[in-house]
């Protein structure tokens, strides 16, 4: 069975995003909540995540304008697994990661992914 990956939504203003990057290939296997690809909207960059363990297809391609709504991807979740992917290993304890060196209120660009717009939702705000 095909699961569908939607954009899901970001807030009342954004209408559309930009699939920015595909960050697992078509055809991979993927883990449930594995990242699959970033968007991005006029106003922050967001993932988007698998809800169920299966194979991966693509519908949109990097650059398009998608839709809130709108069908980024595909997951045969009643494909078996390879023989190649492992099963998912057991969560790690959770560790607290610590603040980049410039995480204050007078930092201008962020530290991880060097965007100067503050809302791109890592550390530095």
């Amino acid at each position: 069975m095909a699961l569908e990956i939607k954009v899901p939504s970001v807030g009342e203003s954004i209408n559309e995003v930009t699939l920015v990057k595909w960050l697992k290939a078509d055809g991979a296997w993927v883990e449930r909540d594995e990242v699959l690809a970033e968007l991005e909207s006029e106003k922050a960059t967001f993932e988007i995540n698998a809800e169920q363990a299966g194979v991966l297809k693509h519908i949109a391609k990097e650059n398009d304008t998608l839709l809130i709504g709108d069908i980024a991807c595909s997951i045969d979740t009643a494909a078996e697994r390879p023989a190649g992917a492992e099963a998912p290993a057991a969560a790690p304890a959770a560790t607290k990661e610590a603040a980049p060196a410039c995480y204050s209120r007078t930092c201008k660009t962020c530290c991880r992914c060097k965007s100067n717009t503050r809302s791109c939702g890592h550390h530095c705000r």
